[in-house]
């Protein structure tokens, strides 16, 4: 706990100096005033545990947070502040319940901030890692509107529909991505074990190789005695791709491409627009500005032009132009999401519509994927079965040749 030096006037007034510990400078004060002290100058002084607290702090504000821990926080608090519990006892008692050594010293330092006069809004800000725009954002509408505890389960609501998102996109893509790996380790081990073995017998009896088995054998030999080389050569592929897109252009460039490619574009369009739609219509439903809504949907897009596309439509609606006529202009945002928009602006239900719109969008994100992996899986199979297929053929060339030289003989 730190410790503070103080200047103070007594209960008879009377000049005194002296130190105490406390929380804070404001804890320091109200100590002080109990026992009839009124400080007149405070200063904190050095104290290791306290240095020690401080790089506590620091390494909580510099540490993420994980969707999943961070989406039953949310739950359990909105669950306590809904049964009538003051933010405090209910952060309190947050920190005990939650599992997350990170998630807990976060929720302490917030809890200390707000014991301090500080707001929940204000306090989660110092922690960009853990708790992003959009969170404190809706908390300071739920603060200010005295809707905490709704605001607080809408949110809660939003985290577990973007975490079951990521998880259908995941396990969509966890097979095909197995498979690749068996076929390749398959393949690898076919060239570079069965085929030089057999191929030498074949030798050994004087049989002539034909070319499908020459190649077959040529590139055995480059990856039992080069495969170093090829390992080299993807990690520098992936590393200078990821260098490349780090890179003003060459995000722009990977990120246009990604949107032209047949079927890919169409799911990364529909996956951005799920998040930005639900995302837009979760803040305007607890009372977040337009504006700001976009600029925070602007910023959950990955893809560089469909956050210039955003942008624009943002300076567009910030001149009083209607947001269904402005993201029309873009080619990225599909027709149906424009005209949910329009609909919304004109019943006045912009905030319930963007969300069905990301609801909408969900379910053809996970009917596209469910396409996608029925039709991954037979290419794979197809594409395994010609290079074994073409291995077998290599193999049975010479072995017609050898059976041919051992009857002639």
């Amino acid at each position: 706990m730190p410790i503070y030096e103080y200047t103070a006037i007594d209960k008879k007034g009377k000049p005194t100096k002296g130190s105490i510990d406390a929380e804070s400078a404001r804890a320091a004060r109200q100590k002080l005033r109990l026992s009839g002290i009124y400080a007149t100058e405070l200063r904190e002084t050095f104290d290791l545990s306290h240095e020690k607290r401080r790089d506590i702090r620091f390494i909580f504000r510099s540490k993420g947070v994980g969707l999943d821990d961070l989406a039953i926080a949310t739950r359990q608090l909105a669950t306590l502040i809904g049964a009538g519990l003051p933010v405090v006892e209910s952060l309190q008692a947050l920190s005990e319940q939650v599992l997350s050594t990170n998630l807990k010293g976060i929720i302490i330092e917030i809890k200390e901030e707000v014991q301090e006069g500080s707001s929940l809004a204000k306090a989660m800000a110092k922690f960009p890692k853990a708790f992003p725009k959009l969170y404190v954002n809706m908390i300071t509408s739920g603060e200010a509107s005295g809707t905490l505890d709704a605001v607080l389960e809408n949110l809660a609501d939003y985290l577990e529909a973007q975490i079951e998102l990521r998880r259908k996109i995941t396990s969509a893509l966890f097979y095909p991505a197995l498979m690749l790996v068996f076929c390749t380790l398959v393949v690898v081990a076919l060239l570079t074990f069965v085929v030089p073995t057999i191929v030498n017998i074949f030798i050994k009896q004087g049989a002539a190789l034909p070319l499908p088995t020459t190649i077959m054998l040529a590139i055995s030999h480059f990856l039992t005695r080069y495969w170093f080389l090829l390992l080299l050569a993807a990690a520098g592929l992936v590393y200078g791709a990821r260098a490349y897109y780090r890179t003003e252009k060459g995000k722009d460039k990977i990120d246009r491409w990604a949107l032209k490619v047949p079927i890919l574009g169409q799911l990364l369009l529909k996956i951005a627009t799920a998040r930005m739609a639900r995302t837009l219509g979760v803040l305007l439903s607890n009372g977040v500005g337009l504006l700001e809504s976009m600029n925070i949907a602007k910023n959950i897009v990955n893809n560089v032009h469909l956050r210039r596309a955003i942008e624009d439509a943002r300076e567009g609606v910030k001149e009083g132009k209607s947001l269904a006529k402005e993201f029309g202009k873009s080619k990225f945002f599909p027709p149906m999401l424009i005209h949910m928009i329009a609909i919304g602006e004109t019943s006045g239900r912009l905030e319930s519509m963007l969300v069905k719109a990301g609801k909408s969008y969900e379910n053809e994100v996970n009917a596209t994927l469910a396409g996608l992996t029925s039709l991954i899986e037979p290419v794979m199979m197809i594409v395994l079965g010609g290079i074994v297929f073409s291995i077998v053929i290599s193999i049975l060339l010479p072995m017609v040749d050898l059976v041919n030289l051992v009857q002639q003989g």
